[in-house]
């Protein structure tokens, strides 16, 4: 009967410690070579608070893509050349990773249509540039209508050739300025704001 009531008792504070809160892992340099166990940290004024905290997975899937928010929704701005071989609208195999991350945008936005617009910059024949832009958005938004979760929804594709630039083609001496030009060869998708 001791003999249980020990056992009893002995079961009451591994339980009672086991509730406690856990402490702060260290995570400074150890002598030996076994990785920390990652420790759950607890805010006694938070605990019982039914709020939480959630990280979106949005940052990991997108990064490193070229996005501003206006009234007019979510830009994302595709650099052509990471898309497309110079004067081509065909997608280069290393095309994919940028669209991936570009549709998992789309499949997250708010319902509304995708507008697709092609870029280009000032060399060239503007009737050449013009037809270039709209082949390229016509080609990246073929891409988006292949895909799970972006198909359903509504693409509008359109090109605007040289007439949009984001960066002036030439320096103010006037000389070709080929980093700003490669700003302006891009495909814009629009992503509609939030109603």
């Amino acid at each position: 009967m001791m003999g249980r009531s020990l056992v009893l008792l002995g079961l009451l504070a591994l339980a009672s410690a086991c509730s406690s809160e856990a402490p702060v892992a260290d995570n400074t340099a150890r002598d030996d070579a076994s990785p920390v166990a990652d420790a759950t940290v607890r805010n006694p004024q938070t605990a019982n608070s039914s709020l939480r905290a959630e990280v979106s997975t949005l940052n990991a899937d997108t990064s490193g893509l070229n996005t501003r928010v206006t009234d007019m929704g979510t830009i994302i701005d595709l650099p052509a050349d990471a898309l497309f071989d110079y004067d081509k609208s065909t997608l280069t195999p290393a095309a994919e990773t940028q669209l991936q991350k570009a549709a998992e945008l789309i499949r997250q936005a708010p319902p509304g249509a995708i507008q697709v617009i092609g870029h280009t910059d000032s060399k060239g024949d503007d009737a050449y540039n013009q037809k270039l832009s709209e082949a390229r958005a016509k080609t990246v938004a073929d891409w988006f209508g292949q895909q799970v979760g972006v198909r359903q929804r509504e693409l509008q594709v359109s090109g605007k050739g040289e007439t949009a630039p984001v960066a002036p083609n030439e320096s103010a001496d006037g000389k070709d300025d080929p980093t700003a030009r490669a700003k302006n060869r891009r495909v814009e998708v629009i992503i509609p704001a939030p109603q």
